[in-house]
């Protein structure tokens, strides 16, 4: 819990630098530390940042196709994350020393970096933005422990709300440098809370998106639901949708950010797990295993998918996908 109200004072626009992995790995002992986030649809690298002090391990120096085709297929546990399971996984949770050492991932893989052990915890997230804590060992030290996991199952939670508040802030100080030159029709709007929650500042869109979706004026009290979301922590965003439009409320300390977004189309998350995987080149019958589905319900999620999209292959399935996917991106 320390280590949890630490984290909270940073405030930045990054939640995961190199010096709260630092303190991360005084919770779970490691010889390295890291925190990756990945587009496992689009095969990028979004971000990855090491533990403050560890040595360079020279991931840039390894090929994206080996990465991408290979690594993110075999290993286990990256494996039981792309199948949802997001809980503390161990590199020995499937396989004994012996086991491990007679793959090609092992030599290819873990022994160039030194690695024997391996702990990881991702934030529950879709395949087109994972964010994942990678702890390794050398074959010097011991495995880890249950303890280890517990640790990393208990902080999940926290871990993703420090993300999620993270990007509220980022998205807070952007709306507010514009404020200078912002008027009714920008698509993000910033309120400034006073003593009670009552309204001290509203950006013009900021009054018309409160207009728009709760029907009263940005002075004074706020409006119901509003207050009533703040009374209740006002940690997960709040969600409103009028006439094909979608506004998203988040709050940091006492600030609103409002932002609006038109809603799109509307595909279920069970959809858009199908179609990720769709979009990585799987077959139904592969789709169907990976998700512990029956293959006809791989393809009744398809026939979904196609209408919504308005496609009717999988190859216009997917570019729909993604193109909806750099939109949302755009809009964040």
């Amino acid at each position: 819990m320390a280590f949890v109200a630490d984290a909270e004072t940073l405030g930045g626009e990054q939640p995961f630098t190199g010096d709260l992995l630092v303190e991360l790995g005084r919770l779970v002992e490691a010889d390295w530390v890291t925190y990756c986030e990945l587009d496992r649809v689009r095969r990028r690298n979004l971000l990855s940042v090491a533990r403050t002090g560890d040595d360079d391990d020279g991931d840039d120096d390894v090929p994206d196709e080996f990465f991408w085709d290979f690594v993110c297929n075999v290993h286990p546990v990256c494996v039981r994350h792309q199948q949802g399971v997001f809980d503390a996984l161990k590199l020995s949770d499937f396989l004994s020393p012996r086991e491990l050492h007679e793959t090609r991932l092992y030599d290819l893989w873990f022994r160039p970096y030194g690695v024997e052990h391996e702990l990881s915890v991702a934030i529950p997230s879709p395949h087109w933005h994972t964010k994942t804590f990678l702890f390794d060992r050398s074959r010097e030290s011991r495995d880890f422990t249950g303890r280890d996991r517990l640790i990393l199952d208990l902080l999940q939670p926290h871990l993703a709300r420090l993300w999620q508040a993270a990007k509220t802030r980022r998205l807070l100080n952007a709306a507010l440098a514009e404020l200078d030159r912002a008027d009714e029709h920008d698509p993000r709007g910033v309120i400034l809370l006073g003593a009670g929650d009552e309204t001290e500042f509203a950006s013009p869109a900021a009054e018309r998106l409160l207009r728009d979706f709760f029907g009263r004026p940005a002075q004074g009290p706020l409006p119901p639901a509003l207050a009533d979301w703040l009374e209740a922590n006002g940690e997960r965003p709040l969600i409103r949708q009028l006439d094909g439009r979608r506004l998203t409320v988040r709050r940091s300390e006492d600030a609103l950010l409002l932002e609006e977004r038109q809603a799109g189309i509307q595909l279920t998350p069970r959809e858009r797990e199908v179609v990720s995987w769709l979009a990585r080149g799987k077959t139904n019958a592969e789709i169907a295993q990976l998700l512990w589905l029956a293959p006809s319900t791989v393809r009744k999620h398809l026939e979904n998918v196609y209408a919504k999209l308005g496609v009717n292959t999988r190859t216009a399935a997917v570019a729909r996908f993604l193109g909806l996917l750099d939109a949302e991106a755009e809009a964040s």
